[in-house]
């Protein structure tokens, strides 16, 4: 479960790695002075966003396709019935 909420967190973080390593190529690898100074931080948060919840999106439905494809209902065969398989 932990694994879950790192991926949607490092997704929305993102963006902003991105925008810091392209600032950082620009000074042609200069440190001086703040990476993120000058960014369009609500921009970046808004496409961290977007990925955040893509993400969650993705995860939690590959976990019902998962749990589904796990259980199996109760079944009619010759006349009896068969218990399920639970996950």
């Amino acid at each position: 479960m932990i694994r879950f909420f790192l991926a949607v967190i490092a997704m929305f973080f993102v963006p902003f790695l991105i925008y810091a390593a392209f600032v950082f190529v620009r000074r042609r690898g200069n440190l001086e002075g703040n990476l993120l100074e000058d960014a369009p931080v609500n921009w970046l948060a808004v496409a961290g966003t977007i990925l955040a919840v893509g993400t969650f999106a993705s995860l939690v439905s590959m976990e019902i396709i998962e749990y589904e494809q796990g259980s199996q209902a109760p079944s009619l065969r010759e006349g009896q019935v068969k218990p399920g398989r639970g996950p």
